[in-house]
């Protein structure tokens, strides 16, 4: 009776394991994006000096999200990365197209792609700062916000 029971717990693991397998064939291995955000560094900094051809939005897959600046320069057309802050709310800028612009920052590759980091960008009416020294994006709003939070002095 024993050696019964064994065969037939065997049986039904068996039984079990072949139920389960289809359950599981939906799911396909999907590519993950993963773009890693390279590390800036301010002594491979340089300027461009050019004009806006187009504002892309939505850029391509597999490239840093967040709004780009197509840029025309004297070297071709550059993909210069703003991020979204400029583009849309409260602070935004309105780009036209044609118009001059000067971008300081540096070139990474992403995914086989050049992407101008853009860390200080001068139209006519501004300048403004994308990015911080060490290549990290910076809300518009973020140092008079700072500004106006009171001190209770910190721990004592």
């Amino acid at each position: 009776m024993r050696k019964n029971v064994g065969w037939l717990c065997l049986l039904m693991a068996l039984a079990i394991s072949l139920v389960a397998g289809p359950l599981h064939a939906n799911e396909a291995l999907a590519l993950k994006r993963t773009v890693i955000a390279p590390r800036y560094d301010v002594t491979k900094e340089v300027t461009l000096h050019g004009t806006i051809q187009a504002v892309v939005r939505k850029p391509a897959a597999g490239t840093i999200m967040g709004a780009h600046l197509m840029v025309s320069t004297g070297q071709g057309v550059v993909d210069a990365h703003i991020g979204n802050y400029f583009v849309v709310g409260k602070y935004a800028i309105p780009f036209a197209s044609g118009q001059t612009v000067k971008l300081t920052g540096m070139t990474v590759t992403i995914n086989q792609k050049s992407v101008f980091l853009v860390r200080t960008m001068e139209t006519e009416n501004s300048t403004v700062t994308v990015r911080n020294d060490h290549g990290f994006l910076v809300y518009p709003g973020a140092k008079a916000r700072l500004g106006t939070v009171p001190s209770t002095g910190g721990a004592r």
